[in-house]
Parts: structure tokens; C-alpha cells; sequence
């Protein structure tokens, strides 16, 4: 097949959790023969020209505010495949609900995902299909290590992912060490100048956030919004991570985790990929 894929941004641009999924399934999608075009919000429209068997919309909260022309591309696609990370908080109601239901599959990361959507949005999402956001497994995993970290955070920094409870967190428990491998706002570190038990480690790659949570006991995570998915909770727990530290009931891979068990999690995470093209080669 030959697919369009529109996302805000590749993996190079930036290295959150949407877009290592997307990189994942986009590699998958090539392994197994089908021929894949990135579109950015740094991407040419003469992508549009181009006939597609399949267009995929991620995340489109840059190109809804710079390029909103693109959307109607989106929307006129006879197989729109929906590919959704986060909330979604981004269109107005009348554009959300166009964009879902003009899909023939719309992907959810989680049972928790898709109930917070109806909860919030209304009962229009039909072609739902729940799929784990895919994890490398074989890097990802739990290796029995010494715990030399006590508890730890790792990812973006930001108000809405829960950097000042973060703060409070380490001020009102001095007996706890916590060390932050992540990246924000220009001169985040700042923010923990002035907390003791706060150790601020910056940006690692995948092979070495693979190995911390090897090593540590405990995650603090208090999201502000919802977490649909979170990847640093999946893959902190495949790797043997302890603890989690924060508010659980708001992180959809830590419900489930807790209802598959580890190794059904893990199967899930790691087929995630082969599952996903398995549901859009169907149609």
C-alpha cells in the first residue's frame, strides 16, 4: 500500500512518546512492504498531489493552528486511519468529531484512552480499535538489576505533567532521593536549584533510560491531564520498576498493567506494531 502518514513531527524533531510510536509503526509498516511518506508540519503540501491508499493522521495540534487547509485533505480521504496519542484538546468539538468520524479505523492506546474520550466528547467514536502503544521489549526489560536509584522521572518536564508536584513531592518526603533524567523549557533545570533531594540529570537516549529504570526502585508521575498511555510508566514497569509515585488512576498503561499482568502486558507491547497493520491491511 501506499500510505500517507501526517503528524506534526518526525522522531528527529522531536523525541516525545507519540513520535517514537509513530517511528515504530512507520518502520514496521515498511518492513512489511508498504511504501510511507512522513508529512510534517515542515513537509511540502506537494505530498498532496501524490495518490494514497491510506492517509494516517497522529498528532495535528501545529498543523490545526498553522495549516489548517490540510485538514480538509485529511477528511476527504476515502480510508483516514486515526492513529490517536493523547487528548485531543486541541480542536473544537465540531472539528473533533468530523476527524472521527470520517475514519474507517480510529487507534486508541488503552481501554482507559477511548472511555475518557466518550466521557468527555460523546458517544460518536465507532471504528474503535485498542491497541498498546508499541514498545521495544528486547531493550525494555527486566534484568533482576541492583536498585541504585531510589525514585526517579524521566521525559518531558512541564507543568501539565506534573513538575510542581514533582517539587512538592520532594519537599515534603527529604528522606527520599529523587533523580530527574528528562528535558523542558529553556533552563529547566533551574526549577530544582533549590530542592536538596532533587538531582537533575538532563536529556539520555532510549539505551540509557533502558538502563536506569533497570536500576531503580521507584517512578514519580502526578499528570495534571489525563495519560492516555504513558511510556515512561511502560516501560519503567516491563524493566522492573518497583513503585509507582503519583496519581496511578490517571495513567492509562499503569490500569493496565495492573489488569493483564506483566507478561500479557508485555506480549501486548511488544506485538503492538504487527496488531496495528494486521487491523489496517483488513480494510
Amino acid at each position: 500500500m501506499k500510505v500517507l502518514f501526517i503528524s506534526d513531527f518526525s522522531l528527529p524533531q522531536n523525541s516525545g512518546g507519540a513520535q517514537q510510536s509513530n517511528d515504530i509503526i512507520i518502520q514496521k509498516g515498511q518492513e512489511r512492504g508498504h511504501q510511507i511518506t512522513l508529512h510534517t508540519h515542515e513537509s511540502s503540501p506537494i505530498d498532496f498531489l501524490s495518490h494514497y491508499d491510506v492517509l494516517v493522521s497522529s498528532n495535528l495540534e501545529h498543523i490545526n493552528h498553522a495549516f489548517p487547509y490540510k485538514l480538509d485533505f485529511i477528511l476527504k480521504h476515502p480510508c483516514h486511519i486515526r492513529y490517536e496519542h493523547d487528548s485531543c484538546l486541541y480542536f473544537n468539538a465540531d472539528l473533533r468529531q468530523k476527524i472521527f468520524e470520517s475514519t474507517k479505523i480510529s487507534f486508541f492506546s488503552t481501554n482507559f484512552h477511548i472511555s475518557r474520550f466518550r466521557a468527555n466528547y460523546g458517544d460518536y467514536f465507532k471504528n474503535v480499535e485498542v491497541v498498546y502503544e508499541p514498545i521495544n521489549t528486547d531493550l525494555f526489560k527486566d534484568e533482576g538489576k541492583d536498585k541504585i536509584h531510589d525514585i526517579i522521572y524521566c521525559g518531558y518536564l512541564h507543568p501539565l505533567k506534573g513538575l510542581n508536584k514533582l517539587i512538592e513531592f520532594a519537599r515534603e518526603n527529604p528522606d527520599r532521593q529523587i533523580s530527574v533524567f528528562g528535558w523542558g523549557e529553556k533552563d529547566i533545570e533551574k526549577a530544582f536549584e533549590e530542592v536538596e533531594n532533587i538531582e537533575f540529570f538532563g536529556k539520555k537516549t532510549q539505551e540509557e533510560i533502558a538502563k536506569i529504570f533497570k536500576q531503580s526502585k521507584a517512578i514519580f508521575h502526578h499528570p495534571i491531564v489525563d495519560e492516555p498511555f504513558c511510556r515512561m510508566i511502560a516501560e519503567g514497569l516491563l524493566c522492573g520498576v518497583e513503585e509507582v509515585i503519583g496519581d496511578t488512576e490517571r495513567i492509562g498503561a499503569y490500569l493496565e498493567f495492573l489488569k493483564e499482568g506483566k507478561e500479557s502486558f508485555r506480549e501486548k507491547c511488544t506485538n503492538a506494531s504487527n496488531i496495528w497493520w494486521d487491523k489496517v491491511e483488513k480494510i
